[in-house]
């Protein structure tokens, strides 16, 4: 199985992705800016719901890099 280089849109998507998600993720824990406004879905409350958004935005980043990787022309 071969393996071809990504392309620039997506190496940049996938990092836009990753800092968005790192950023929320950093401003949970450390709270640096306090700009995070609440939102909560369902039974979540607002930290957690941050939580499961930044961790989503990082899932996002891995799997679209692991896709520009595996398709070849994406």
């Amino acid at each position: 199985m071969g393996w071809s280089p990504p392309t620039k849109v997506t190496v940049i998507f996938s990092l836009l992705f990753l800092l968005g998600g790192l950023f929320i993720l950093i401003e949970l824990f450390f709270d640096f800016f306090g700009i995070l406004p609440a939102i909560s879905l369902g039974t979540l409350s607002s930290t957690e719901t941050w939580g499961v958004i930044g961790m989503v935005l990082v899932f996002l980043a891995w799997f679209l890099m692991y896709l520009g990787v595996q398709i070849k022309g994406m």
